[in-house]
């Protein structure tokens, strides 16, 4: 059976409707409308990664994500979910440095930084990436402390929980989940299957 899915939204939330070949995985995920997309609006795929930017396995994972969406640059697009495990003790405040800098219209430029970055992840190191990529300070510092944003990021890791997910990187593209550091190779059987 093929695997496809479509990028719609509904009341202010994106769906990616998808026909799922196992049936031990959800049919529908819904992401928050809030989600950051990198690649093109009209992709054919949106690779879903839960991720968590102190994460050793996440930053081992990103050059395999930037070859996905290097081989695939018409077909796959990014979502990315923020999905902090509580063992790590910077990755909170990371994942609201993200959304904080898409406030500014510059949230992978803060996500190529932490992730080039993982073992300085302060506050004082967040802030020194934030002027590193040209973000006005004030709203940066008061978007991260925002309610708004603290909320984004719990409807993020709420979403993963309710689909299992509990470990990071878990990647979800056309109808197969893959979890960890995998190779290329794992990513492109997903992608061609659903042709």
């Amino acid at each position: 059976m093929s695997t496809w899915f479509v990028p719609i939204r509904i009341l202010g939330l994106a769906a990616l409707l998808v026909a799922c070949t196992s049936s031990s995985r959800p049919t529908v995920v819904q992401i928050p409308s809030h989600t950051l997309l990198l690649g093109p609006a009209s992709a054919r795929l949106t690779m879903v990664e839960f991720g968590d930017f102190q994460c050793p396995a996440c930053g081992a994972a990103e050059p395999t994500v930037k070859q996905v969406l290097a081989t695939y640059p018409d077909d796959v697009a990014l979502a990315f979910v923020n999905f902090p495990l509580n063992m790590h003790p910077y990755a909170l405040h990371a994942a609201e440095a993200f959304l904080a800098a898409a406030r500014q219209g510059k949230a992978w430029e803060m996500h190529d930084q932490m992730f080039a970055n993982q073992q300085a992840l302060t506050d004082a190191d967040l802030d020194g990436y934030a002027q590193v990529i040209g973000l006005d300070q004030v709203q940066f510092d008061a978007d991260r402390s925002s309610q708004e944003i603290a909320d984004e990021v719990a409807q993020d890791k709420a979403l993963g929980v309710s689909l299992g997910v509990n470990s990071t990187p878990t990647f979800f593209i056309a109808g197969s989940w893959i979890v960890g550091d995998q190779p290329f190779s794992e990513f492109q059987k997903a992608i061609e299957a659903s042709h």
